[in-house]
This record gives structure tokens, sequence and C-alpha cells, in this order.
């Protein structure tokens, strides 16, 4: 399949990156802060403007992968989209390995990204280790440890000051523990995220 491989450079290419994006994921809007946020992404575009990538057919944004810069050797990937018409074709794959080429060139060694069930395969396959994150704006920490007496804590953390999360080591997803803590714990959010050293 035709398709041409670049990274975002303009504000129209950033704009039908986000399109897509936003079509693939059912999502409306972003406020101003978030750092999926429009604004954010120009801001990146300026300063490594290479860790946003796109493909592209018959001058039309099928694809892209994000990595942002999160610290002096880490980068969160997100989002990764692609056009539902062309799946299955490796696009996802070959974008995804170039942005950890650009991350290299960056000084970056380490990946880290979440993932919706459907994809958590793919990035098992790319060599990506899954663990498992619970978080909550309502319940503590503590709250969050009691409910697991199965697997190894990786990492606890509070996320910008009111989101408190903890990290659990999970060889393969349990979508059992997964529904225990959103049933029990109302407010509950948890999801498989993934890394990689590279």
């Amino acid at each position: 399949m035709q398709h041409v491989v670049k990274h975002v450079s303009s504000e129209q290419e950033l704009d039908a990156a986000l399109a897509l994006y936003k079509e693939v994921f059912g999502i409306k809007g972003t406020h101003s802060n978030s750092p999926y946020s429009r604004e954010k992404w120009l801001e990146r575009m300026a300063s490594h403007g290479d860790l946003m990538l796109c493909s592209e057919s018959g001058g039309k944004v099928i694809a892209i992968v994000f990595g942002r810069i999160e610290n002096d050797n880490g980068i969160t990937v997100g989002p990764v989209a692609v056009d539902k018409r062309f799946r299955k074709h490796g696009i996802a794959r070959d974008l995804m390995l170039l942005l950890e080429k650009h991350a290299l060139a960056h000084g970056i060694n380490r990946l880290s990204l979440g993932a919706v069930e459907s994809a958590e395969g793919f990035y098992v396959k790319l060599g990506y280790t899954g663990f498992l994150l619970i978080q909550s704006e309502k319940h503590s920490i503590e709250e969050l440890l009691s409910l697991n007496t199965k697997y190894k804590v990786i990492n606890t953390n509070v996320y910008d000051g009111f989101i408190n999360q903890i990290y659990l080591e999970q060889p393969a997803p349990d979508r059992e523990l997964q529904r225990k803590y959103e049933n029990t714990l109302a407010g509950c959010y948890t999801q498989m995220v993934f890394s990689k050293a590279i």
C-alpha cells in the first residue's frame, strides 16, 4: 500500500492528525490544559516535532504516532491512531519503530504508553512490558492497595497533586482484578500501561 511517512511540521498537518485522533477515539474536544490539546502539540512541534509522526495516503493523514518528552530519558507515546480502513498493514508498527529511532537521537531510552484493550497485544509484540495502572481522585493510595492481594506493587504516585495511582506488575492482563477495582471503588479507573527500554 502506498503511503508517505513524515513528521508533523505545519499547523495544517497537526490539525489533520488531531482530527484523525478524535475520529478514531470518538473525542469531541480537549481542554487547553490537557497534554493532548492542540496548544500543547503546537509547543512540542516547535521543539521536537520529529517525535510527532504521521503517515499519509492520497494527501490524507491515515495514521499517527505522537511522542512527548516527559523527562531527560523518557517519552510518553500517544496518541497512536490508524484509520480503520488502513489497519493490519504494518503502518502503526513502522511509525512506532521510527519513533524509537528519533527518541534515541534525542538521547531518550525509555518509552511509555497507555493502551486500549484491543491494542495490548500489538505493544507486547513490539517488545513492551505491561503493568496495571489503577487510579482514583476519590480513593487514597492505601484504599487502592487494599484490593490487591496478588501482584507486586511497582510504584505509587500522586499525579497532578490529586490523582492517586498504583502500578502493579502483571505478566498478563487480569480483567477480573480490573473489574473488581472498578466495581468496588466507584470512580476508580484501570488501564494496562506499557514501557520499553531502547
